[in-house]
């Protein structure tokens, strides 16, 4: 996930949001979400689909492959992971939350996420216990 842009995780996690079922979307869709042109998507989509992450037929509609669910379910675990410290532990509103965590769901490590991960399944099991 490392090697993504964030600009291209911005992309398959608008795909994954857009098609939670996994059925192929449109790029006006994709364009609306991201307040991008459709000219911008078109270009994005040349390059994940060159990379392996999506199917698309040229003027077609678009869909994540196998791996591009996975790294958009990545990226959206991290941004659930970070929204949920920054509200629950840290306290921060719901809108800045939600900013912050967009921000910095491409820039944590797998190794970050991880201690995350375990910090707040620690922290839910102390809570559960009292």
């Amino acid at each position: 996930m490392d090697q993504i842009t964030p600009s291209i995780q911005d992309y398959l996690k608008a795909l994954r949001e857009l098609s939670p079922d996994g059925t192929p979307v449109h790029s006006a869709a994709v364009a609306a979400r991201l307040g991008v042109t459709r000219a911008s998507v078109s270009r994005t989509m040349n390059v994940l689909k060159q990379d392996g992450f999506v199917l698309k037929e040229k003027y077609g509609t678009i869909q994540l492959t196998r791996e591009g669910l996975q790294a958009a379910d990545q990226v959206a675990k991290r941004n659930r992971l970070l929204k949920t410290f920054l509200i629950n532990i840290l306290q921060v509103s719901e809108k800045t939350a939600l900013r912050d965590a967009c921000r910095m769901e491409h820039a944590i490590s797998a190794e970050t996420e991880l201690k995350l991960q375990q910090f707040l399944e620690a922290n839910e099991l102390k809570e559960k216990g009292r």
